[in-house]
């Protein structure tokens, strides 16, 4: 939770921390689905520059996921606060999510893989920061 001012930090309630979970997993779960994409895509490159640039995204999204895991570890360690996500934010990123595992399927571009990766990072840190990059 955000403390107001200088106030000591509240303590999270169940219902709030549950919602907090279900925002991290789900964005972690896009992260994945994304760097999972992005692997089969450099795994079908013919060309070397089309590899190198996605062998870059793909390490750049594990480094958003390590750090958004070290976040959630923070945050469960009580070293780091967070804004309790409404359902509203959390279905949002559950739906990315879902959109995630679609865009897997289909084979979306990696423009479309990033987009969404940037998306859910951006909602999740509507909740909590998880460091720059």
């Amino acid at each position: 939770m955000s403390p107001p001012n200088d106030q000591e930090p509240a303590i999270a309630s169940d219902s709030e921390v549950s919602r907090y979970e279900d925002a991290f997993l789900a964005t972690r779960r896009v992260l994945d689905e994304a760097i999972r994409n992005l692997s089969i895509l450099k795994a079908l490159a013919t060309d070397f520059d089309s590899r190198n640039e996605l062998g870059l995204e793909i390490t750049m999204l594990k480094r958003k996921r390590t750090k958004l895991a070290a976040a959630n570890v923070a945050f469960h360690s009580q070293t780091a606060t967070m804004v309790p996500p409404s359902a509203a934010q959390v279905k949002e990123l559950s739906d990315l999510a879902d959109e995630a595992v679609q865009l897997t399927v289909q084979r979306a571009t990696a423009a479309a893989s990033l987009k969404i990766a940037t998306k859910a990072l951006n909602k999740f840190a509507e909740i909590q920061s998880i460091g720059g990059d």
